[in-house]
C-alpha cells in the first residue's frame, strides 16, 4: 500500500473517530440542555411575559377568559407583598436564614474541621451527619411528622403524665408548626453543609498547616486563621444561596401539609401552594389569585432580591477573611 493510501486511510479513521466523538458529546448534552431550555429559560421567560397580562372573563357563565396586556397584576402584587400576611411570611423566611448563618454554618464548620483533622470518631460522624441526605426528604418528612404528631403526645403522657397535642397539625398553633418545621429543615440540611465543607478543607495545603504548627499555633487559631480563610469562598456560596432562597425555600412544608396551608406559610410554600391550586383550575384561577398575579409577585421579589444578593456578595468579597 502506498504512502498516499495509508495517509488516506488514517485520515478517514480520524474523521470517523471525530464524528463518533461529536455524536457522543451531542447525545450527552442534548437532554440536559433541552431540560435547561424548557424548565429554566422558557419557564422564567414565560413567567415574565404573563406578569404583564390580565385575564378578562368573557360574558356568560363558563365561557372562559380573554388575555390582554395589563399592569393590573402588579397592583395586586404590590398590595400583597406589603401586606401584614407577607410581612409575617418574610419574617419567617428571615428566621430560617438567620438560623443558617448563626447556627448551621458555624456548627458545620466546626464538625468539618473535626472530621478533616481525623479526630477520634471522625468517620462515624461523617456517616451519621450525611445519612439523612441518602434518604428522600419526603420519606424523612413523613416519618418526622408521624413522630411529632403521634409519638410526641404519647411520650409526654407516659414520661410526664402531661397531655399535649401533636405538632405539625392544622390544630396546632402556627408558631409551634413553624419552629418544628424549622428544626427539621436545619437538621436535614446540616449534613450536606458538613460534607461540602469537609471536602473543601481536605484541599487545604498541609504545608501551610505544618508550618503554622511549628510556630506553635493552637487548634483554635489554626481553625480561624488557616482553614476558615482558605475555604471562605465555599462558605460565601452557602451564604449567598441561603439569601437567594429567602423567597423560594418552602421549608418542606409541602411534605407536611400538602397543598393545605396548615396555618403556617413562608414565601416559598405560599408560591408553591397557590400555583398548585391555580393549576387545578382550567383557567389558572384560585379565588382572587391567578398565575399572572403570582408571576408579578415573584418578579417584584426577584427585583428586590437581586441587588441585595449582589451587594452582600461584594461585601463578603471585600471584608471577608482572605486566604492571602
Amino acid at each position: 500500500m502506498t504512502d498516499s493510501k495509508i495517509s488516506g486511510v488514517k485520515a478517514k479513521r480520524t474523521a470517523t473517530r471525530s464524528q463518533k466523538r461529536l455524536l457522543f458529546y451531542v447525545l450527552m448534552f442534548a437532554l440536559p440542555l433541552l431540560q435547561f431550555a424548557i424548565f429554566y429559560v422558557y419557564v422564567n421567560f414565560n413567567s415574565i411575559i404573563i406578569a404583564f397580562q390580565e385575564q378578562i372573563a368573557r360574558p356568560g357563565v363558563g365561557t372562559g377568559y380573554d388575555i390582554k396586556p395589563s399592569f393590573t397584576s402588579f397592583e395586586w402584587a404590590f398590595q400583597q407583598f406589603f401586606s401584614a400576611e407577607s410581612g409575617l411570611m418574610l419574617w419567617r423566611s428571615i428566621q430560617l436564614l438567620l438560623c443558617q448563618l448563626v447556627v448551621v454554618i458555624p456548627l458545620a464548620l466546626l464538625f468539618s474541621y473535626y472530621i478533616a483533622k481525623e479526630k477520634p470518631g471522625a468517620g462515624f460522624f461523617r456517616i451519621m451527619l450525611y445519612l439523612p441526605q441518602v434518604v428522600s426528604v419526603v420519606v424523612l418528612g413523613i416519618l418526622f411528622k408521624y413522630l411529632v404528631s403521634q409519638g410526641y403526645p404519647v411520650l409526654m403522657k407516659q414520661l410526664f403524665e402531661e397531655k399535649v397535642i401533636g405538632l405539625l397539625l392544622p390544630s396546632t398553633s402556627a408558631d409551634s408548626n413553624f419552629y418544628t418545621a424549622l428544626i427539621f429543615t436545619i437538621w436535614f440540611s446540616f449534613g450536606a453543609n458538613v460534607l461540602i465543607f469537609t471536602g473543601a478543607m481536605s484541599g487545604v495545603d498541609q504545608s501551610i498547616v505544618e508550618s503554622a504548627q511549628l510556630d506553635g499555633v493552637s487548634n483554635l487559631q489554626e481553625f480561624f486563621f488557616i482553614y476558615v480563610p482558605m475555604i471562605f469562598n465555599t462558605v460565601t456560596t452557602f451564604i449567598i444561596t441561603g439569601l437567594a432562597g429567602i423567597f423560594n425555600n418552602q421549608m418542606n412544608l409541602h411534605v407536611f401539609f400538602n397543598n393545605t396551608e396548615g396555618n403556617v406559610d413562608v414565601f416559598g410554600y405560599y408560591f408553591y401552594r397557590m400555583a398548585a391550586l391555580c393549576s387545578e383550575d382550567y383557567n389558572g384561577v384560585y379565588g382572587e389569585v391567578d398565575l399572572r398575579k403570582l408571576a408579578a409577585l415573584g418578579l417584584i421579589a426577584t427585583l428586590l432580591l437581586v441587588p441585595t444578593v449582589l451587594l452582600v456578595r461584594k461585601l463578603l468579597d471585600k471584608y471577608g477573611p482572605s486566604a492571602d
